[in-house]
């Protein structure tokens, strides 16, 4: 944000404008709040420009009739900015006071402005009791721009933090707004616009992280045509399965089916049929040799590579195994296929033993790894790439030419010569169950096969696949559906985008 600042400043602009247009427009929006009542307005402000966007709202809200008391925990400011702030507003309503419950009592809406994107570790112990109290307190609670205590670019929180109802994220969402476990202090999050330009915006690596919304998806996703046939809307092959998760085929090709590919091919071992056919209804079942294991014999490479000349897209992974021929059936598909391929579960922990094979690929590739599996890719410890999945995910994309999908709370998506990465910010912990993956793999692979790019096919499918799964939970619970439920679902989800 200071990188944004000092742009917007660059073209004319001064800290001090650029204050009191942050102020204005959370001032609005807190006006706002108020329903054409007037309100008793407590504001938290601390002693840098943070403070002062507090002392901005402070003096306009009054202006509007509101009675506004400001309470000042860590003392006057020493920004010349925000001390002139300071020093507009009627010094009776500034508190600087140790015994501030009597201040919250009588608050009707308690805004904290103690600190902002440049804050990082924990709150001290007087902040913390602050905090404490404001949270407990039962009044709504209004953050400018960062819940204080919440690391605004990690997204970390050490200690207590204020908890907000409402935050007002200044000129755009930041890692805070979006990523857990900070967003989930932030409450609802709107967007307060001070004119600072997209361009004025970047960070330290050079990656702009994106979310996107409903609307977004539906522009991205091909509309379907009154006059078409199956072969519209492609073919899509999925690799996937063993005589040990069979289920994982089931999934796979289920979702593939229900995001509206044409035709889908199951490519499974042969030992797996009894526990996979009586599952396969409208998809092409295609049995393939099988090793000692249950899993996919080396021998099944040309009937696979048959097939997917005859195909649009390919999903590899899901519940394959890891027996040695398997293993060796995957490294020589995904030097091979020439079609947009997603390699997804076992067939990454295959690619794991020789990552540098995915350079040799002839056709666009999506991983998609959870973080023991990226961890395994990359050699990296699952807590180091969950310190920065961002960073993590786009390392890997420009690394190896590919586009990464790495799943987790907040999945991120990057891809190779792209500084932007997409972060999703729905979806829930009724995900966190056996079979999610091989969903999201079945929805990007038909995705795919209509023939999406395949970075957006991973946008979107990532998006759709976690959307769906909050309409479940809302239907349901998040403890209790399961990833059946969510392709039973997923074909009025889609209606949303039609």
């Amino acid at each position: 944000m200071l990188a944004a600042e000092n742009s917007a400043v660059g073209r004319g602009t001064d800290f001090a404008g650029l204050m009191e247009q942050a102020g204005t427009a959370c001032a609005a929006i807190i006006d706002g709040e108020c329903a054409g009542e007037k309100k008793n307005i407590l504001i938290i402000s601390g002693k840098g420009k943070n403070g002062g966007d507090g002392f901005v709202i402070a003096r306009i809200l009054s202006s509007k009739g509101h009675g506004v008391k400001v309470l000042l925990p860590c003392g006057r400011p020493k920004d010349e900015i925000s001390s002139a702030n300071l020093n507009l507003l009627d010094g009776s309503i500034i508190y600087e006071t140790a015994d501030y419950q009597p201040l919250i009592d009588e608050s009707d809406i308690i805004t904290d402005a103690v600190f902002g994107t440049g804050f990082s570790g924990c709150l001290d112990e007087k902040l913390s009791a602050l905090a404490s109290a404001v949270n407990a307190s039962g009044k709504r609670i209004i953050a400018v721009d960062v819940p204080s205590g919440a690391n605004c670019d990690t997204a970390e929180i050490q200690g207590e933090c204020f908890r907000a109802d409402l935050t007002i994220a200044i000129s755009a969402l930041k890692p805070v707004h979006v990523i857990k476990p900070a967003c989930e202090v932030c409450g609802q999050v709107t967007v307060a616009d001070i004119r600072i330009i997209p361009g004025d915006f970047g960070s330290a690596e050079g990656i702009l992280r994106y979310t996107l919304d409903e609307e977004d998806i539906k522009k991205i996703l091909p509309a379907r045509k009154a006059f078409s046939h199956k072969g519209t809307y492609g073919t899509a092959l999925c690799v996937c399965g063993s005589y040990r998760m069979p289920g994982a085929a089931k999934i796979a090709s289920s979702g593939a089916v229900k995001s509206g590919a044409g035709l889908v091919v199951s490519a499974f071992p042969d030992a797996a049929y009894s526990a996979i056919a009586p599952f396969i209804t409208e998809q092409v079942m295609l049995p393939c040799p099988s090793d000692e294991t249950g899993g996919f014999r080396l021998s099944a490479f040309d009937i696979l590579t048959d097939k997917a000349a005859s195909s649009s897209s390919a999903l590899i992974g899901c519940g394959l195994g890891l027996s040695r021929e398997t293993k060796k059936l995957v490294r020589k598909f995904v030097t091979h296929t020439e079609i947009p391929t997603v390699i997804d579960a076992d067939a990454l922990n295959a690619v794991s033993e020789e990552p540098e094979i995915l350079k040799r690929a002839k056709a666009p590739l999506i991983l998609t790894p959870h973080p023991g599996e990226m961890s395994r890719l990359t050699g990296k410890s699952a807590d180091e790439i969950l310190s920065d999945p961002v960073k993590a995910a786009k390392e890997f994309a420009e690394k190896y030419g590919c586009i990464l999908v790495l799943k987790g709370a907040n999945t991120a998506v990057a891809q190779s010569g792209d500084d932007k990465v997409y972060v999703n910010i729905t979806g829930n912990s009724g995900l966190a169950k056996g079979g999610s993956g091989d969903l999201l793999s079945g929805i990007i692979v038909s995705l795919l096969a209509q023939g999406m790019s395949a970075y957006s096919a991973a946008v979107s499918g990532v998006f759709i696949h976690s959307g769906c799964a909050d309409e479940v939970a809302a239907l349901m619970s998040e403890r209790g559906m399961t990833v059946t439920d969510i392709i039973s679902h997923l074909p009025y989800y889609l209606g949303r985008f039609e």
